[in-house]
């Protein structure tokens, strides 16, 4: 870290154990909007968050500047410093018992942190090519896509101690798109079971449309595109799954699609869409208390400045 950014964390860890929160909704005492503190940040780039997990009413928040990573009371609107600046992005987020794992974009890092300290439990670098991207846990494993590489990172995990991660290469359905603008291969990642995730590529048209669900055998590798009845998906990131209800971030339309999903995750139906007027490219999402999901508004295609009131946004699903 150099200087620069360590003042800043300096600075704002004593001043900004408070960020403000939207007033809850009535006969609801958790706030509908929390602001991310874009000061944590070095320079005039505001916080431009991305990942999120929760656990009970504590949400951890990634940002795409400079790898911090925030804590946030979602009863409270609470805002503290969890991980400090890496001096690269971070991206996806994810709780495996009591590790956080995060995904390094460009520097290949797959980062674990214990969940309460925020203290670093290791760090790997696998890949000078890649873009680690998003992250599952199934079993014993977590698993991180590559957005930029068709494969996927096995990391095994048993408690606090972590194991050496192993590259999973991609078969089947699955292709990697070109590089372009609107298109981020290997995006949203989430666990069926303990051998099957589910997988999101985005491929966006000029109208917003664009992308695939794919079913991933985590034991062969073997991809099959996951057949959408219903509607479109369109321009999908985050994923969530609560039971056989997949929640799919859609943030060139600023939605979140609700679909069913089959047991063995090849086949789906579209049932609705929810939205917000708070959200601004939403990216990520995670379920928090009451059965809320709570997403991530990015303002990715906003030029990033401190004016930029980046928020986590709740949605009653």
């Amino acid at each position: 870290m150099n200087l620069r950014l360590l003042a800043a964390a300096a600075t704002a860890m004593l001043s900004l154990s408070l960020v403000a929160a939207a007033p809850a909704s009535a006969g609801n005492r958790y706030p509908d909007t929390i602001t991310l503190p874009n000061a944590l940040i070095a320079g005039d780039v505001g916080f431009q968050p991305e990942g999120i997990a929760i656990t009970g009413n504590t949400a951890y928040v990634t940002s795409f500047a400079d790898g911090t990573v925030v804590r946030a009371d979602l009863r409270t609107g609470r805002v503290e410093p969890f991980v400090p600046a890496d001096g690269d992005g971070a991206l996806g987020v994810e709780i495996a018992g009591p590790l956080l794992l995060v995904a390094g974009v460009t520097s290949g890092e797959l980062r674990v942190y214990d969940r309460v300290s925020g203290q670093r439990v290791a760090l790997f670098d696998v890949t000078d090519t890649g873009l680690v991207n998003d992250i599952a846990v199934a079993g014993s494993t977590a698993y991180f896509t590559d957005s930029l590489r068709a494969v996927l990172y096995a990391l095994p995990i048993r408690g606090r101690t972590v194991g050496t991660p192993r590259e999973i290469p991609l078969t089947g359905d699955y292709r990697l798109a070109p590089p372009a603008a609107g298109v981020f291969n290997a995006n949203g990642v989430v666990a069926l079971d303990e051998h099957t995730l589910v997988m999101a590529q985005t491929h966006e048209r000029s109208d917003g449309s664009g992308g695939a669900l794919f079913a991933v055998d985590v034991r062969t590798g073997h991809t099959t595109r996951v057949d959408v009845r219903g509607g479109a998906i369109q321009g999908p990131d985050g994923l969530v799954l609560r039971g056989s209800t997949l929640y799919v971030v859609q943030h060139r339309v600023e939605t979140v699609a609700e679909l069913r999903l089959s047991h063995d995750g090849t086949s789906a139906v579209l049932l609705r869409t929810l939205t917000n007027d708070g959200l601004d490219v939403p990216t990520t999402a995670a379920f928090g208390p009451r059965g809320a999901l709570y997403v991530v508004s990015s303002h990715f295609f906003t030029p990033p400045s401190d004016a930029v009131r980046y928020e986590i946004v709740r949605l009653d699903s």
